[in-house]
Parts: C-alpha cells; structure tokens; sequence
C-alpha cells in the first residue's frame, strides 16, 4: 500500500480507489480504535458531514479504520494560503461545532472524569493543586452532549467547499461548553512550532488569534452564551492538557496560566 499521510497517532494509506487506511500506531488501546470507529460510524447514519466509515480491521499486528477517502484540505491549510477567508471559516467552524452537539444515546466516557483522569496522571501538579482542581471540576455543569475532544482546525476537512469533522477517538459526553473551552485552550496556548521564522511565528500568532476571536464570537451569538461560561471550564481543561504530548514550553505557559487561575478558587 502507498502512504498518503501521517498524523500523531497513525499514518494514513492508500486502501483502494475512494478508500484510506487509518493504521494506529503500535499500543494504540483497542478501546479508543473502536469509540472512534463507532461514533463516526453512528454520525455518518445521522448523515453529519463526516467521511463515511466501513471497517475496523487489524493488519500488520496494528489496529485500523477503513474510511471513505475526501479529497482536499485541512481548514488549517485552507486558511494558512486564503488568509482573507479567515474570518468567515471562524464562522463556519463555530456553526459546525454547534451542529454536532446534541444529546447522544450511546455509551462513552464522560468529559468531567476524562479530565480528572488526565489531571491526575499529570508528574507536573503537585497534590494539593490537583484536590482544588477535582473540587473545582464537581461544581461545574454536566450534560449529556456529544464533544469531540479535540476540535481544531487540522481536525477539519474541507472538501468541495463543505466542512467534514475528523478524527473522534478523544469522543465523550459532557457539556457542550466545555468542547468549546477545550478548543479555546488549544487555539489560546498551542506554540508554534521551532524551525519557522520569528517573522512566520508572528504572523501565525496574529492569523491564530483572529480567527479564535471570531469563532468564540459567533459561537456565542449562536449559542446565547457568555464569554465567563467558556473561561470557567479553561482553568481544568488546561490543568488536563499537562499530561498531554506537547512541547515543555507549552506546558511551562498552560502551568503558569493554571497556578495563577487556581488562586481565585482556592
């Protein structure tokens, strides 16, 4: 088979002529394969913009999903090279969000305790900052939505002008706002990666951070919401994130953030 990609946990093959192989990196869990599999196999039913789904499969030793194969680009590249449709893809990505988020009947872990899980696998947080954290996390609000987890632009397809969402192995139950606290934080913190020039870092900075503005805008004006119920679930969500695999200097920016945040709670 001809490789066609690679992301952070799989690469990406040429399966046939309309299909791709997602292949998991050896030691991806079973469990995660599979919620992927069938939340994107229960939302393709419902006809959401998602690619359609046909198989989960082992090859090689290694677990995969055989997808429908989209030709185009991720909303990250669309906007990287169109950069004056930038404020309407904000749009567009805030109304698509809010589309997928409605009450779901089948079983997945929950946000809040996904959360938790993270906060306390974390060698960062010392004891007593994870305690406020989980109490914190109790007061919060809960519900039975659908969030993707890991909503960003590279995690959108866009494929003869419409939007296709990707990538549901982080799937789980919670309150819709805090999918979209989620997608704040990594919008907000995410660093830039080294080898690009200081003069592309700004400039990917000010194109990051336009786009976030208009998003959040649009999603609370579609939403009805306040900017103040988005920023009390950051706090927990960027506690979570230090257990994730990202740069140490992200983790000393998402740290500070979180010991200066957890003062006012404590």
């Amino acid at each position: 088979m001809k490789k066609i990609g690679q992301g952070r946990t799989a690469e990406i093959f040429q399966w046939d002529e309309n299909r791709i192989l997602k292949l998991f990196n050896h030691g991806t869990k079973m469990d995660d394969v599979k919620r992927e599999f069938e939340i994107n196999r229960d939302l393709a039913k419902q006809k959401m913009p998602v690619p359609d789904v046909f198989d989960l499969i082992e090859y090689n030793n290694r677990l995969g999903i055989i997808y429908e194969q989209i030709n185009g680009q991720t909303l990250t590249k669309l906007i990287s090279s169109k950069p004056w449709k930038i404020l309407n893809e904000a749009r567009r990505f805030a109304k698509i969000h809010r589309k997928f988020q409605s009450k779901i009947s089948f079983e997945i872990p929950r946000f809040k305790v996904k959360l938790m899980r993270n906060i306390k696998t974390s060698n960062i947080l010392d004891i007593n900052l994870k305690n406020s954290l989980f109490k914190y996390i109790e007061t919060l609000p809960d519900d039975e939505i659908l969030c993707h987890c890991d909503f960003h632009p590279d995690n959108i397809m866009i494929s003869d002008g419409k939007m296709l969402v990707i990538d549901w192995m982080t799937g789980a139950k919670g309150h819709p706002i805090s999918d979209v606290a989620r997608t704040s934080v990594i919008l907000k913190f995410a660093v830039i990666h080294e080898e690009k020039s200081y003069i592309e870092k700004k400039i990917i900075n000010l194109l990051r951070n336009k786009f976030y503005l208009e998003y959040i805008k649009h999603y609370m004006k579609l939403s009805n919401i306040k900017i103040q119920d988005i920023e009390q679930w950051e706090l927990p969500i960027a506690a979570a994130r230090l257990s994730e695999d990202i740069s140490n200097l992200e983790k000393d920016i998402l740290l500070d953030y979180v010991e200066r945040r957890v003062e006012n709670i404590s």
